[in-house]
């Protein structure tokens, strides 16, 4: 796609979809978390369908809140304070080194 077209709300979803239904990770958590609040007297496909919902409703609204939290952090991130925070970080990690290389046991 080129980059001039904009992707529709249903694009994103779709992607979404694919890229949740294609991470091992996701499959494993919904083999083995969501079948201990099956009752298998009750239709399991209808329980298991409403907890996955469920599971991506309660992700889509953290994951669309942690998108909001970093564009608008991208936006504060200037290279000059991210050189700044290299710096102090770096700094950081040399004390600690040099700490760590004068301690005695």
């Amino acid at each position: 796609m080129p980059r001039s077209e904009a992707r529709t709300l249903v694009g994103y979803a779709a992607q979404g979809f694919l890229v949740i239904w294609s991470n091992p990770k996701a499959l494993l958590f919904f083999g083995a978390f969501i079948p201990q609040f099956v009752d298998r007297t009750e239709p399991v496909w209808l329980q298991v369908a409403v907890l996955g919902s469920i599971f991506m409703a309660v992700a889509t609204v953290l994951d669309g809140a942690y998108a909001v939290l970093a564009g608008r952090a991208g936006r504060l991130l200037t290279r000059a304070r991210v050189r700044l925070v290299e710096r102090i970080s770096g700094g950081l990690l040399v004390v600690g080194g040099a700490a760590l290389a004068f301690a005695r046991r």
